[in-house]
């Protein structure tokens, strides 16, 4: 799942948007983008459980990378992508990103298959706080006094989820952490969305060509085994880049504080589908799960005030 820490920071945003019809598109699309994310791909998974996670895992890169490869066509950014692929540090970088989001990708789509969806959810609602915490430790970034207060709430839901289930949510945690420090080390990189995932995927495209040639080998896919599946495999590379290219769009139109407070829509759509469609018995989480939301609601309070003081551009 790629989403707004990773991306925010390759985007030239708008304090004023253009015109109300821009700034309506935005709200479609950046809806769009977050109801995919917790929608479609969680249902796309929850319909593949039968295949094996890293079949999964091998076709997100596989078939999608033909779809961004597309999409860098359609928007001519074959330039920006040959100029970053120049650059040591930035293949480095996206080297250490790639492996980041493949582990993310792996640990939510083996969430769904084993009917473990709230855990994720529960792991995407705190990842903004981990973010934050991240920026404070590694980037030097001073955090306002509700921002900490923010974090220890959603810390202390964490540690009393850990305390009555008698172990680590490590779900939640490895979902949590590894989407933060991908947002933190592509913030280095000086390249859009598209190009970024694209030199990922290209990165990831021969590995992963060799896991599932692997698998095959050893009779444990369901590629080429069954049409249904194997459509679906394909189907993933839509799965994995629509959303993105939707969220792209949005986030040149739209406030940084407005998407930002969008992106709780994916785990809240993740929840809802764990609950009523699954039947995941949530129990205790709730409780971490409210004082996560009160972490969440004093967060968002506090970012909105600070865009609200802050001079707007030109």
């Amino acid at each position: 799942m790629i989403r707004t820490n990773a991306m925010l920071s390759d985007m030239n945003h708008k304090s004023s948007p253009s015109s109300r019809k821009e700034t309506a598109s935005g709200f479609i699309e950046g809806f769009g983008a977050y109801l995919w994310w917790g929608l479609v791909t969680t249902f796309y998974f929850r319909y593949m459980r039968e295949t094996s996670p890293l079949e999964l895992l091998t076709w997100r890169v596989l078939a999608g990378l033909p779809v961004v490869v597309f999409i860098l066509t359609v928007r001519s950014d074959f330039g920006q992508f040959f100029k970053v692929i120049r650059q040591p540090k930035a293949v480095a970088l996206l080297l250490a990103s790639a492996l980041l989001i493949l582990g993310n990708w792996l640990t939510f789509i083996y969430s769904v298959v084993n009917a473990r969806v709230s855990e994720a959810s529960l792991g995407y609602y705190i990842n903004p706080l981990v973010s934050v915490a991240l920026g404070s430790i590694f980037l030097g970034e001073k955090l306002r006094p509700l921002q900490w207060f923010a974090v220890s709430i959603a810390m202390s839901g964490v540690l009393y989820l850990t305390w009555v289930e008698g172990t680590l949510p490590w779900i939640s945690l490895v979902l949590a952490i590894s989407f933060a420090l991908y947002g933190l080390i592509r913030k280095q990189v000086e390249a859009s969305a598209e190009v970024g995932l694209a030199i990922e995927m290209t990165i990831l495209f021969f590995p992963m060509l060799i896991l599932q040639i692997y698998l095959a080998q050893g009779g444990n896919t369901v590629f080429l085994n069954s049409n249904e599946m194997t459509l679906g495999l394909i189907f993933g590379g839509f799965v994995t880049v629509v959303p993105l290219w939707l969220f792209s769009r949005a986030a040149r139109k739209l406030r940084l504080t407005t998407v930002g407070l969008m992106q709780y829509l994916a785990p809240t759509a993740q929840l809802m589908v764990a609950i009523f469609y699954i039947g995941e018995e949530v129990g205790t989480k709730w409780i971490a799960l409210s004082l996560i939301a009160l972490a969440i609601s004093i967060y968002s309070i506090d970012s909105i005030r600070a865009s609200r003081s802050e001079p707007l551009d030109g």
